[in-house]
């Protein structure tokens, strides 16, 4: 009987060190750098203002999707918009932008340091209205705050957490946001 036991506690600490790995191994694959992989949705508008979304992708898509959505409001609003994923390809200067976004899933309340490493490349926010977004399943934005630690001294114009698992509620809301700032 206790030789059971024993192999029961033994499974049962075999399965949660297997799930610790996994989830390590799955959090270190979202960050690290996925290249260029530039979209860009054009304007009708004869000399369209120009957005910059860069975002980190999750293990899931919802970080994608929550950046797309984003660049469709944008673009419906007469925007130019280039969405990738941060890295060495993209530029260290946004002055061309009107406007900048910056995602990244929330691991352990925490951004994707690919993306925080690219945000503090960036010699000038001046010219740029900034936002912020995260994903992520906890409710808490202390990620969407260490991203901000990164915008040197400038202050994003919005700041917005995407939770998982409200789906078409977040799509709505990300599109909505995207309209909303290209009439600013």
């Amino acid at each position: 009987m206790v030789k059971k036991i024993f192999i029961g506690i033994f499974i049962l600490i075999a399965v949660m060190v297997g799930c610790l790995i996994l989830t390590v191994l799955l959090v270190a694959s979202a960050s690290k750098p996925k290249g260029d992989r530039e979209e860009i949705l054009k304007s009708t508008e004869k000399k369209p203002k120009k957005a910059l979304i860069v975002y980190q992708p999750a293990v899931s898509d919802i970080t994608y999707k929550m950046a797309q959505k984003i660049a469709k409001g944008l673009n419906d609003g007469g925007y130019e918009v280039i969405l990738n994923c941060p890295g060495e390809h993209l530029p260290n200067n946004t002055s061309g932008f009107s406007v900048v976004v910056f995602g990244s899933p929330s691991y352990g309340g925490k951004p994707l340091t690919v993306l925080t490493d690219y945000m503090s490349r960036i010699n000038d926010f001046s010219s740029s209205r900034i936002v912020l977004f995260s994903t992520g399943a906890n409710p808490k934005t202390t990620e969407i705050d260490l991203m901000e630690s990164f915008l040197k001294d400038r202050k994003p114009v919005k700041k917005i957490k995407f939770p998982v698992g409200e789906g078409k509620e977040n799509e709505n809301t990300a599109y909505k946001l995207g309209v909303e700032l290209s009439k600013e």
